[in-house]
């Protein structure tokens, strides 16, 4: 099985930080990762999403190396959008919004 190398193809400014964003193209969605802050941002199918960051809430209560994610999603529902702060070691939603 081979994997898409990731290339430096630079997307729009991180809604977190105003940072500059580099595609994820390994992923195979229009997913940006921030270059200053590391959040993720863009566009993809609901599905996809669920793959970087998980539809459950963690039980920690701290925010100690959160991420922030921002996605617009298509999915059964129609258009939707999934935003907040993750860990990113087990990928599950630390805070909403």
């Amino acid at each position: 099985m081979t994997t898409k190398k990731t290339a430096k193809v630079y997307g729009p400014d991180c809604p977190a930080c105003n940072g500059k964003s580099v595609q994820r193209r390994d992923l195979g969605v229009q997913i940006y990762e921030c270059t200053s802050c590391n959040g993720l941002h863009g566009d993809c199918y609901l599905g996809d999403s669920y793959a970087m960051v998980k539809p459950q809430m963690s039980t920690r209560t701290d925010m100690d190396g959160a991420r922030y994610f921002d996605f617009t999603c298509v999915g059964s529902q129609g258009v939707t959008r999934r935003h907040g702060w993750f860990d990113p070691a087990t990928k599950l939603v630390l805070q909403v919004g």
